[in-house]
């Protein structure tokens, strides 16, 4: 017999958040994760549409969280903020100013804020979702820092999950004697290169919990038929991403983006939180369709759980609308917090 991770009543909040909201936005489809922050070990997931018990090639079937690849848009900032402040490129009061893109070789590289931001902070550059400062940073730090940060967070390498169909999307990935400056750039804000749902969960966890990467997992424990504990299966750490000092910048640079960043709409009466917004152009990029995202985690002081939202082509409403992402991902946090029992924060 098989004991989950899965939280019953956390998963029951997440199907029926993204019930309400999918019904509503006739969005093409899209997925949610609930991870402990601590130690990656999933307590909740599902995706839209969602799994078909009559499929007949049940065998084959693959779980669109650890199968599908995807551009993951601004959520990927924050690593690439990470690697500068770990590396000491970053001292954390730099500005940037903004004028709306960048120009990098022969292309013109547009910001998410066509007219500017103008000057900006470092932690700006997150709350608010800055491409052409995150490209500046990225230009500081070159393509050999950016492109080892992004393997020693995994992206491009498998979680090792103990879910069946997990995508490799290594080769989706810029190796630094590949990458042009204009990859470099792109990447800087979360486009160029694929990674799955499981991959950025994993990673943003490691992010937000004092830099450590765990082994994402959905089996607790193996029992035998007459109840006898065969295994327990322990949270793995497989490596330090990052500093705990880094982790705890990063950390209050995405509580501004809950406070008064692109975030807003997740701010929480008992809670702090921060997280950060994704929107990505899918290819080709002519057709103009887009995926919106967003992580968030709480409490900040001391993050319990992690929530991960995409929605691929909202039909109802702009399809550039992460303010959707944020809502559904709002919902899931507050029951997520109160069903597991989190102590409300001391001070928001």
């Amino acid at each position: 017999n098989i004991y989950l991770t899965i939280d019953s009543n956390v998963q029951m909040i997440v199907e029926r958040a993204l019930n309400n909201y999918f019904e509503s936005s006739k969005a093409s489809s899209g997925g949610l994760i609930v991870a402990d922050a601590k130690t990656g070990k999933i307590l909740a997931s599902a995706s839209r549409p969602s799994f078909d018990p009559n499929i007949k090639d049940i065998q084959n079937y693959m779980d669109p969280l650890v199968s599908t690849a995807f551009e993951p848009g601004s959520t990927y900032k924050p690593f690439t903020v990470a690697a500068g402040l770990e590396e000491g490129i970053l001292k954390g009061n730099e500005t940037y100013y903004c004028d709306g893109y960048q120009k990098v070789g022969p292309h013109t590289i547009h910001c998410s804020h066509r007219s500017g931001h103008g000057l900006i902070t470092l932690s700006q550059s997150i709350s608010l979702s800055c491409n052409d400062a995150l490209m500046q940073i990225a230009a500081k730090e070159g393509k050999n820092v950016f492109a080892r940060y992004q393997k020693n967070f995994n992206f491009g390498n498998k979680t090792g999950i103990d879910l069946p169909g997990e995508a490799q999307t290594a080769s989706l990935l810029h190796d630094a004697k590949d990458m042009t400056a204009a990859d470099l750039a792109t990447s800087s804000f979360g486009q160029s290169f694929n990674c799955s749902m499981i991959q950025m969960g994993s990673a943003f966890c490691s992010l937000i919990n004092g830099g450590n990467y765990y082994k994402p997992h959905v089996v607790k424990q193996l029992r035998s038929s007459n109840g006898e504990v065969v295994s327990n299966i322990e949270p793995t750490l497989v490596k330090q991403t990052i500093s705990k000092e880094t982790s705890d910048k990063l950390r209050k640079y995405m509580k501004e983006t809950v406070d008064s960043g692109t975030g807003t709409k997740a701010k929480m009466k008992d809670y702090t939180a921060g997280g950060k917004t994704g929107t990505a152009q899918k290819i080709p990029r002519s057709a103009g369709t887009y995926i919106v995202s967003f992580c968030g985690f709480a409490p900040v002081e001391n993050p319990q759980v992690l929530v991960y939202v995409v929605i691929d082509e909202i039909q109802r409403d702009s399809q550039t609308n992460t303010g959707l992402a944020v809502e559904i991902a709002k919902k899931v946090l507050e029951g997520s917090l109160k069903e597991l029992n989190v102590a409300k924060s001391s001070k928001k």
